[in-house]
């Protein structure tokens, strides 16, 4: 009978890696870094603002940076050792003691103490024993992955009734109250000013097609030929980035390049000029092309189709990685070249994704063609911009009414065919 091999204790499944230690730790840390801009953020707001009605600013002085390092992390700890971890709970792990998962409240502050032990002589107890580190030796606890439903002896508790439950609760509550405040909103103002838009919802309103296909003097342009001029920028830079993101959405793939250290490398840097490229708003893009070839409508197609290379990339890349494995499996087995692999087995599966894709971000890029023209991109955003300037709201009107047949047909059109081809 052959010998069972011996099972190693790094093959442990109740270990924990120390990455996966580690990330939970800075979390829990961060979100009490983020409580603590908070309470200093209310503090500005209600002490200079509310009490003074002075808008200076609180600064803290230098000897209080150590305080708040120290104190965000004495609470970081707390809540680890009572159960009111969201890092450990969004990781998938929870504090037991001999496979029970509720702690004595004796053994929770034992822990607590203990994580000094290990943290203070700069983490030394963690990196001596990243299996067991010595503040779960010392208190009996230890951190482990969170059990399976059928695994509980009794029913867990409604999640707001948990401690993790009610901290996730709190840092929502921190959350709206910051955004509320840093937004500005004031329903007062919302409510006493509603009157204050009535001349220009009475133009919207009767929008005035004087200029519809007679060209505007100052303009040169009518809103037909403007909207024409939208739809062709659209046109190009949907057809030319999909051309440019085709190859490379191949080369941003994992499962296509992870054959070794340089596919690697090229999967990395081109999923990095993706969401570098596509981080960056076409606006901006428009702005600069705008300064390279000069203003008009070629400026607004290079910063659209720039932009579609990368969001096109990237969705077509992430469509490549999760392609059902088997034919790919099917024609290796035949002996097959990587591009016949390529030709016959990824291609298939990828092609009508990426032709529904295409035809979104058409769609998308007829939307963006207007608001490239603030910065000179030409099509039908210069019309509407020039007449928002002038407040000639009639005018305002009649272009908002063609963008919204344009985008409406584009859209019917570019749905009919996504429902043929997915």
């Amino acid at each position: 009978m052959a010998k069972r091999p011996k099972r190693s204790r790094s093959a442990d499944p109740s270990l924990i890696p120390l990455g996966k230690r580690l990330l939970s730790f800075f979390l829990d840390w961060a979100i009490w870094g983020y409580i603590a801009y908070g309470a200093v953020y209310f503090l500005n707001y209600y002490w200079y603002v509310a009490h003074i009605d002075w808008y200076g600013r609180l600064t803290l002085p230098d000897w209080a940076w150590p305080v708040v390092v120290v104190s965000t992390l004495e609470l970081a700890l707390l809540c680890r050792a009572f159960g009111h971890s969201l890092g450990t709970r969004l990781l998938g792990l929870i504090l037991a003691e001999d496979g029970h998962y509720s702690p004595s409240w004796g053994k929770r502050f034992r822990y607590f103490w203990a994580s000094h032990i290990s943290i203070v002589p700069l983490g030394l107890g963690v990196w001596a024993s990243p299996k067991r580190p010595w503040h779960e030796r010392l208190s009996g606890l230890q951190l482990v992955r969170l059990p399976e439903p059928e695994v509980r002896t009794t029913p867990p508790p409604r999640w707001y009734a948990t401690g993790w439950g009610m901290m996730a609760l709190f840092l929502f509550g921190l959350t709206m109250a910051l955004g509320w405040h840093i937004t500005g909103v004031h329903l007062k103002a919302l409510v006493s000013g509603v009157g204050k838009p009535v001349r220009l919802w009475r133009g919207l309103v009767r929008p005035d097609f004087s200029y519809l296909i007679e060209l505007d003097p100052w303009l040169n342009d009518s809103i037909v030929g403007a909207l024409i001029e939208s739809v062709f920028m659209a046109l190009l830079a949907t057809v030319f980035g999909v051309a440019f993101a085709f190859p490379l959405s191949f080369l941003g793939a994992r499962n296509i390049m992870a054959t070794g250290p340089i596919g690697l490398l090229i999967y990395g840097l081109t999923r990095g000029i993706f969401n570098i490229f596509r981080s960056i708003e076409s606006i901006l893009w428009a702005l600069i092309f705008a300064i390279w070839v000069g203003w008009g409508p070629f400026a607004g197609t290079l910063a659209l189709f720039l932009h579609t290379i990368a969001a096109l990339g990237k969705l077509y890349s992430e469509q490549i990685e999760h392609i059902d494995p088997g034919p790919v499996e099917a024609v290796t087995a035949t002996g097959a070249s990587r591009l016949e692999v390529m030709r016959y087995a990824v291609i298939p599966q990828i092609i009508p994704p990426y032709l529904a894709f295409t035809l979104y971000r058409w769609d998308i890029n007829v939307r963006m063609a207007t608001v490239v023209a603030l910065v000179g991109g030409g099509g039908i955003g210069r019309l509407f911009f020039y007449y928002q300037n002038q407040l000639d709201w009639p005018k305002v009107g009649a272009v908002i009414v063609g963008i919204a047949l344009i985008v409406w047909a584009l859209d019917y059109i570019s749905g009919r065919v996504r429902e043929k081809i997915v």
